[in-house]
């Protein structure tokens, strides 16, 4: 059947004809402006640059606050080595005794708080450790002084080389021996609640005479000492 070709029909053809194309897109989805692009872009720069500039700023803050502060290292000093129960075998090459020191502690910080924890402290002679314990966390206000005692045990005996057994023995016979007191300290200098700064530090004393009793050669005392023997150094 052939449908007559009427005016109408002309007319919807032209009409047809005159609409622009519609935009095909592949995807079946509109695609984004290249504008959308470029402001996301755009934010996260300026986001990254606010965060740095954050960062700078408070950098800069806690730099000059530990400027004014001027955080000082904390003062040490062994006040007391007693030794007792001390014994050498020249031809076992082994020591063993115990020993109980008293260390001095001094804050010199006008404004910050000093807390110690992960204590530990050794007793040596020469390069070998004869005894070794851990010590109990404690805190020191700003300018204060205190001091605590702590006992070195030997739970076995300790083996030394043939020239430091000879060494010792020699120093032994004349009524005196050095030793020496090693320390490995965690330290946190603290200002209020938000400024803090943690720093380890080992401590050394060294050149510590012990006077031994001229009878048993099993007990000594550390000679009066006046000058700080411990020193400081930052690890």
């Amino acid at each position: 059947m052939v449908f007559p070709y009427t005016s109408s029909t002309a007319n919807s053809i032209s009409s047809a004809a005159s609409l622009p194309p519609r935009p095909y897109h592949r995807s079946g989805h509109p695609t984004s402006s290249p504008t959308d692009g470029v402001a996301k872009c755009s934010a996260v720069r300026r986001l990254i640059l606010v965060l740095v500039s954050m960062f700078i700023i408070f950098s800069c803050i806690i730099s000059i606050a530990w400027l004014i502060l001027k955080p000082k290292t904390p003062l040490f000093k062994l006040d007391s080595l007693n030794v007792s129960n001390f014994a050498v075998s020249e031809s076992k090459h082994i020591i063993s005794g115990n020993f109980a020191i008293v260390i001095l502690m001094t804050n010199p910080n006008k404004k910050m708080n000093l807390y110690f924890d992960n204590f530990d402290a050794s007793v040596f002679y020469r390069k070998t450790c004869l005894s070794m314990t851990s010590i109990k966390p404690l805190s020191l206000e700003k300018m204060e002084r205190t001091s605590f005692a702590a006992e070195l045990k030997a739970n076995s005996h300790r083996s030394l080389k043939r020239e430091e057994l000879k060494d010792l023995g020699e120093k032994l016979r004349r009524g005196w021996v050095d030793f020496e007191v090693n320390m490995w300290v965690s330290t946190t200098f603290g200002a209020g609640n938000w400024l803090s700064m943690k720093r380890s530090m080992a401590v050394n004393c060294k050149n510590l005479n012990v006077i031994f009793s001229s009878s048993s050669k099993s007990t000594g005392m550390l000679e009066d000492q006046i000058i700080e023997n411990c020193v400081v150094v930052y690890s």
